[in-house]
């Protein structure tokens, strides 16, 4: 295709106050998808609504039989009291996030800084911010309640008994919460945090396709020509909203084609995409022409949202970029060296890679009743996603007989997970580059390296009859094969049902 790039072909801004109130709402929009947020600012009201009640009670005629009776006092000790409560809490707070600050620093360095927002996404010690924001506000609106009326006499004050109740309660969860914090001191729990996100994402991206008119087998046209899409702002290209574009493209007789991916970084004023006639529309460039006007590529690329860092919610490639780099960091010679984290993090990738095979990959082209495309997205290939995964560790680990048992146990689910050409095709290329890296990165010798061929002699005959081998499941033997001492090599021997 050929596409002409005039000077002038560059959007203007077609309405500025509205294309900040779209960016208003898709951010409003993504602070109610993030429901820990939520729960603060309704711990937040609660919490201030029950410290109102409870400083306006001046008798004590509830709770005695529970909890004692109410503490004595004015309104200027009571005051001191929850002051000094107040900042009690945030005491603890402060010490608590000093105590997770090393821990989240230490999977940074050792494993990935990717998994920073999962430790802070996920960490339990989330789950007792709600409690503490209640007491806060709790205390907050009991003092401002205290501080309006001028009361100097001394009687029962309920409000601070159940200002003590609450802080109780905060520190007794928050003690819970940061001991259930210490079980991502181990790996297996953050790598299985990927896998699920990943697993989350797939099933974001299956309904979104579900409800899209896509066509797998449609292709679209672009005449010369076309509308260059830029990007309005620099970042990582998080969503595209292809139902929206779909409208505009339809409503008025365009071709849309986004060419770049979801997690690709954009700068302000780059080409994202292109925007031409479709149809009847393809007969001449200017007709093209006519239809794609600059304002109509302005509201186009208003549908793609950027943000400065990247994020997983669309995107399976990030958690398949993830897993490959935990594995590559725990084989890197400046790394922890740690040959059984990259085998459990190639073990979470292949449980990711099984799924992705079912999920919708490649373009996604949406047509009209009549087939014509529409709009067509850039999408990722399962070829892609295996090449991200093993690449960079593969290299590494092509001398560990452990690992190369891991990277083939991949291959082989490929082939068997799905019937389909592409996945056969994409297992055998796997297959071939482990015995390449090996070759050249590994430098196996003797009967490390006819263990190596046995393995894959195994999987490509399971993939030839689409069966499982029960050597699979076997445990290794590899570091038992080299010939010292006389010994012979020796290779597993195939075995079937």
């Amino acid at each position: 295709m050929k596409v002409a790039i005039s000077p002038g072909a560059a959007p203007r801004p077609y309405s500025g106050t509205r294309f900040s109130a779209e960016m208003s709402l898709r951010g409003l929009g993504q602070l109610f998808r993030d429901p820990f947020w939520l729960k603060l600012i309704a711990a937040l009201l609660i919490g201030f609504a029950a410290g109102t009640i409870a400083a306006a009670f001046e008798t004590d005629v509830s709770y005695a039989s529970l909890l004692g009776r109410a503490w004595r006092g004015d309104a200027a000790e009571t005051r001191g009291i929850l002051v000094a409560i107040l900042g009690l809490q945030i005491t603890v707070l402060t010490v608590v996030m000093s105590v997770n600050t090393p821990m989240i620093e230490s999977a940074a360095n050792q494993y990935s800084p990717r998994l920073v927002p999962y430790y802070l996404k996920n960490a339990p010690v989330r789950r007792a911010f709600p409690l503490f924001v209640l007491t806060a506000g709790y205390i907050l609106a009991a003092l401002r309640e205290l501080g309006l009326v001028r009361d100097d006499s001394v009687r029962p004050r309920i409000v601070l008994t159940g200002a003590i109740v609450l802080v109780v309660l905060s520190l007794s969860w928050l003690a819970i919460m940061l001991i259930r914090t210490f079980r991502f001191f181990r790996v297996e729990r953050v790598l299985t945090l990927v896998r699920e996100s990943a697993f989350a994402t797939i099933a974001r991206l299956a309904e979104r396709a579900r409800r899209l008119p896509l066509a797998p087998a449609a292709r679209p046209a672009l005449a010369d020509g076309a509308t260059p899409l830029r990007a309005r702002a620099s970042g990582y290209l998080v969503d595209v909203d292809a139902r929206g574009l779909y409208r505009i493209a339809r409503r008025e007789g365009l071709l849309v084609r986004i060419s770049r991916a979801i997690g690709d970084f954009v700068d302000e004023g780059e080409v994202v995409g292109w925007v031409g006639g479709a149809g009847a529309a393809l007969a001449t460039a200017d007709a093209a022409a006519r239809l794609a006007t600059a304002d109509t590529a302005a509201r186009l690329a208003a549908r793609l949202d950027t943000a400065p860092v990247r994020a997983p919610e669309l995107d399976p490639l990030y958690g398949v970029r993830i897993l490959a780099d935990v594995a590559a960091r725990a084989l890197s010679p400046a790394g922890p060296n740690d040959g059984y984290t990259a085998r459990q993090a190639l073990e979470q990738l292949r449980s990711v890679l099984r799924r992705m095979t079912r999920a919708p990959l490649g373009d996604w082209n949406l047509v009209d009743g009549d087939g014509v495309v529409r709009v067509s997205l850039l999408g990722i290939e399962l070829r892609e996603l295996v090449s991200v995964a093993v690449e960079a560790p593969l290299r590494l680990g092509a001398g560990d007989p452990e690992f190369l048992d891991a990277v083939l146990e991949i291959a082989l689910e490929l082939g068997l997970v799905e019937e389909s050409a592409q996945a056969r095709t994409v297992a055998e290329q796997l297959i071939a580059r482990v015995l390449a890296d090996a070759g050249q990165y590994g430098d196996l010798r003797d009967g490390r390296l006819q263990w190596l061929l046995g393995e894959v002699a195994l999987v490509r005959a399971s993939l030839e009859r689409d069966v499982p081998r029960l050597d699979r499941h076997l445990r290794a033997d590899a570091a038992l094969t080299l010939s010292d001492d006389g010994l012979e090599p020796t290779a597993p021997q195939e075995s079937w049902p």
